[in-house]
Formats: structure tokens, C-alpha cells, sequence
């Protein structure tokens, strides 16, 4: 999909169809600022995980598992799971297709402890790729953000997270 040109509908229109509808008008200013909110989040992350799919062939999950692995340090995958906020048998399958690779980006080792859980990785070829591709995402997230000015963006991160704990 092109976020760029997609097309929303005004607030004047969400007005006439709530106009005679059991919805009220001021339901239409709500309904406009969740629609501009996903539309927004939508073309961000297209902007910002785009490139990465393009230019390296990563996905946004699997940028994610790399970024966990690169900020924290190895993990178990149930601990993925849980920092990802997907199920343990996703990650299972995303590290099984990255261990496939002919130069995996993640290594998986048995933990003493458990024989059943694993502790993934980074492959020195996994930390090489993600401080390789780090400058230009940092560089395409500043491009998209700067948009707003410096308050702005302080203002619209407070709120969001206030949607985000309210849900």
C-alpha cells in the first residue's frame, strides 16, 4: 500500500455521515484523530522499515530481534518473545529461518539449565549488519521526525504514550 497517497476522509464528511446517525458529531473528531493516527503510524513505519526490507533484506520483525539482541545482549527466546511483544512460537520460527541463512545474523545455544530453551545471539556478521545499517535508519527516523519542531515532537510523544497505557 501507498501511504503517501492515501486518502482519508475530512472531517467535514465524517460530520454529514454521523449527521441523522445514532453516532454524534463530536464522535467524528474522534473518529478523525484515530484515523490520522493509524494513517500516520502507518506511513512512519513504511519510512522507517522500508529501506531496511529494500536495501538489506530485513524485515521489520526481524530488524527488531537484531536491534533486542544488539541493545541487551543475548536472550532467551521466550525473553525475545516478551521484549518483541509476540508469541515464543513466532520467534521460534523467525530464529529458525534466520538460522537457515548461509550467513546467519543470530547464533542459538542450548542453556545448561534447560536443555529445551535456547539463548540467542548475535553472529559478529549480525552486529556488523546492524551497526552497518544504524547511521541511515537513525538518519531516515531524524528525516521523518523533523517535520515537527522539537516541541512538538515532545507534545505528540506524551500523548501518545498516554494512549498507549490507557488501552
Amino acid at each position: 500500500m501507498d501511504y503517501q497517497t492515501r486518502i482519508l476522509p475530512t472531517r467535514e464528511c465524517l460530520c454529514r455521515m454521523a449527521d441523522g446517525q445514532v453516532v454524534e458529531r463530536a464522535d467524528a473528531a474522534r473518529v478523525d484523530l484515530l484515523l490520522s493516527l493509524v494513517a500516520g503510524a502507518d506511513m512512519v513505519r513504511s519510512a522507517i522499515y522500508g529501506p531496511l526490507q529494500s536495501v538489506h533484506g530485513i524485515s521489520e520483525g526481524k530488524f527488531s530481534l537484531l536491534m533486542a539482541l544488539y541493545g541487551e545482549g543475548p536472550k532467551l527466546a521466550t525473553e525475545l518473545a516478551a521484549t518483541l511483544g509476540v508469541t515464543a512460537a513466532t520467534v521460534s520460527v523467525m530464529v529458525k529461518r534466520m538460522l537457515a541463512s548461509p550467513d546467519p545474523l543470530i547464533a542459538s545455544e542450548k542453556v545448561e539449565s534447560d536443555a529445551r530453551a535456547r539463548r540467542i545471539r548475535l553472529t559478529e556478521s549480525g552486529r556488523t549488519l546492524v551497526e552497518g545499517v544504524l547511521p541511515d535508519h537513525f538518519q531516515t527516523i531524524r528525516a521523518v521526525s523533523d517535520t515537527l519542531t522539537e516541541a512538538e515532537r515532545e507534545t505528540l510523544t506524551l500523548l501518545l504514550r498516554k494512549l498507549i497505557r490507557q488501552s
